[in-house]
């Protein structure tokens, strides 16, 4: 009974998220989908928790763009690591039949530049034609971790790229918001 008490605890404790989670500092940005000058991505949460959200307001198209961002946080526990898992993509897709979005996602710690997680999502259209808010949402288990935290609580800089990509026949993208699943150890 005490074997399956701990087991069933086990996984609770490996995902638990620090107590203080790292707060954004700096959100630097760059791309087709949101130039570095443009204000177009907003953190809706002022911390990278266990879901950190951004909106977009000019990460859209009809074949391909990109947006990467740059976040800098402090202030987190101190012993950590954290990663990206997954992530999910929102907004307004028209795909025609025979087309379909992908979302390509590359997720590294400037620490690491080499070392990139790439999650991918794809939404298909083999008709009827697609005119809909979606979301996209893609995980990986290649996690890249980030550098211990601190006293100061900075896991480094984590570098996300969104590219989203239409393939096929005809389609067009509106990204309005992406959330992350991070994932936390303690290190």
């Amino acid at each position: 009974m005490h074997a399956a008490l701990l087991l069933a605890a086990a996984p609770a404790f490996i995902l638990a998220a620090p107590e203080r989670a790292p707060k954004i500092t700096s959100l630097k940005f760059s791309g087709t989908g949101c130039p570095n000058d443009s204000n177009s991505v907003k953190a809706v949460y002022g911390e990278l928790g266990d879901a950190p959200s951004f909106t977009f307001s000019q990460l859209r198209g009809d074949d391909t763009g990109n947006c990467e961002l740059h976040i800098q946080s402090t202030g987190g526990s101190q012993g950590w690591q954290v990663a990206v898992k997954e992530v999910a993509y929102q907004g307004n897709v028209q795909l025609s039949s025979g087309s379909q979005l992908d979302t390509i996602t590359q997720a590294y710690w400037s620490e690491h530049a080499a070392d990139t997680s790439v999650l991918k999502g794809t939404i298909a259209c083999a008709g009827p034609d697609i005119k809909d808010y979606v979301t996209v949402k893609s995980s990986t288990t290649d996690l890249k971790w980030s550098k211990c935290t601190g006293p100061d609580g900075n896991p480094g800089i984590l570098n996300v790229n969104a590219r989203p990509v239409v393939q096929g026949n005809s389609g067009t993208y509106d990204i309005k918001q992406a959330t992350w699943g991070l994932q936390w150890r303690k290190c």
